[in-house]
């Protein structure tokens, strides 16, 4: 089983890839990246949650059970949901 650090990681650098030409939201997004990266998985979890309800970015189905499967390890199911996060999953961009 992915670690939350590694599953949220994963998806914002999956995101930052595809919508590179996209400034404010790859640089937020690297926020998130860091904060994954020094174990805050809670915070980046709801942070990215915020980015992509913010910049209204399309995410794949993929993308986001994996943010699902690291909530539920979190146990902090709210921070997708408070925010409708599921709302954004086209099945591929």
């Amino acid at each position: 089983m992915n670690s939350p650090d590694s599953l949220i990681r994963s998806v914002a650098e999956s995101i930052a890839r595809r919508i590179a030409d996209q400034t404010r939201p790859v640089r937020s997004l690297s926020s998130v990246v860091k904060l994954a990266e020094n174990d805050e998985a809670d915070e980046a979890l709801d942070d990215l949650a915020h980015v992509i309800e913010y910049f209204r970015i399309s995410i794949h189905r993929a993308e986001y059970d994996q943010l699902v499967a690291a909530a539920g390890q979190l146990h902090a199911m709210d921070s997708l949901t408070n925010l409708n996060v599921e709302q954004f999953v086209a099945e591929q961009n």
